[in-house]
């Protein structure tokens, strides 16, 4: 169960670790990364470059000279995220570029 504290969500979680080559000691601390979900082989977009409508459907704003100031919204279709890099689905291709917010 989270514990909310100055706006922040923290999780308290119990591990365990392979230590038989005894490099961790005593008083050591670490940092972890919670791996919920992994897709390879992905489009990626930075997580910046995405703006939600009034009804929390995903745009991008891409490059076009003949667009008002230079740029169009493009609808997409996003997938998981780690905050930084968000994956397409749906809405741009390979190479495509993306303005960032």
């Amino acid at each position: 169960m989270g514990v909310e504290k100055d706006n922040v969500t923290t999780f308290q979680v119990r591990v365990s670790i392979d230590n038989s080559g005894g490099e961790l000691k005593a008083l050591m601390t670490a940092n972890a990364e919670v791996i919920l979900e992994e897709h390879k082989g992905v489009l990626i977009i930075p997580e910046n470059s995405i703006i939600y409508d009034k009804d929390k459907k995903a745009l991008v704003e891409v490059p076009d000279p003949k667009g008002k100031d230079g740029k169009r919204k493009v609808p997409v279709t996003v997938g998981i995220s780690n905050g930084a890099k968000t994956e397409l689905l749906a809405g741009l291709k390979k190479d495509d570029k993306v303005i960032l917010q």
